[in-house]
């Protein structure tokens, strides 16, 4: 009976000891959580971070202008997605700094003109510099508890749900599909200039509990990788590298400048809005 009695009581200290340790790992885990959320409270970006995303957001803008110029500043666009040689085609805004079959001089382009253009972007860009520096405090509050909530997914693992598969297994069987029927035709290219970012945008937004900068790693292979689709696709048509490359920027950089600030102020949007809640609670 002694010998069963302290049996027992060993069993039973075991196991109360291998509890207290599961105990003390959550309890660990915890502890270093909070202390990573508590390091994320305090980051502070100075005013001239906010100018220097600003004054990038506004060039960006201005890039998109002067892509979409090339739309209503030239009268035939079959160039992009087939061999043309007689096309009318120009760009720049404000000023033009390429037309079709202008040498400039042995130059690609209208480099003084390029350079003024640059210049009203910086102009353009550096106002909403100031503007983003000014809100400089509570566009930080907004980046602490961007920053919180996704360290609290990161602490969770990377997995794809139910839909997010059916949505993935849908986008490779229409790609397959096209690639199989329209592999080296114009309406191959016409695709990847207006579905290309709305591409990259579900293939980065399938994983959850993921952090928008592993998604940002997660968009730049896909984007280099569809850029060479591009390119190989407009070689077996005998295009002009230059022109699928034009053709990628003139239709990508509008749709990525509005996709990024539509989903920037829908984002910050969304975060004042449960700022202000959890103040009014």
């Amino acid at each position: 009976m002694g010998e069963t009695n302290m049996g027992e009581s060993g069993m039973s200290e075991s196991g109360m000891s291998e509890s207290g340790i599961g105990e003390i790992d959550a309890t660990d885990r915890d502890l270093v959580r909070e202390e990573t959320l508590q390091e994320s409270s305090v980051r502070y970006d100075p005013p001239i971070r906010w100018f220097l995303r600003g004054t990038a957001v506004g060039m960006l803008l201005m890039a998109a202008v002067n892509a979409l110029s090339y739309f209503f500043r030239s009268s035939d666009w079959t160039s992009l997605v087939q061999p043309n040689l007689h096309s009318k085609e120009a760009i720049g805004f404000p000023f033009v700094v390429w037309e079709a079959g202008n040498t400039y001089g042995g130059m690609f382009a209208d480099y003084p003109r390029l350079g003024l253009n640059v210049a009203v972007a910086a102009a353009v860009g550096s106002l909403l510099g100031w503007y983003t520096a000014r809100k400089t405090p509570f566009l930080n509050g907004l980046l602490t508890q961007l920053e919180t909530e996704s360290i609290e997914r990161e602490s969770q693992p990377i997995q794809f749900s139910l839909r997010g598969l059916m949505i993935a297994t849908t986008v490779i069987a229409v790609t397959a599909t096209l690639a199989r029927n329209f592999a080296a035709r114009p309406e191959t290219l016409i695709a990847i200039y207006l579905f290309g970012p709305l591409l990259l945008c579900v293939i980065a937004m399938l994983p959850r509990n993921l952090s928008w900068e592993k998604r940002v790693v997660l968009i730049i292979p896909a984007t280099f990788l569809l850029i060479a689709v591009a390119i190989a696709v407009g070689t077996v048509m005998n295009m002009e590298f230059d022109k699928v490359l034009m053709g990628v920027f003139l239709s990508w950089t509008p749709q990525s400048a509005l996709a990024a600030v539509g989903l920037t102020g829908w984002l910050l949007r969304d975060l004042a809005r449960n700022k202000s809640t959890a103040v009014v609670n």
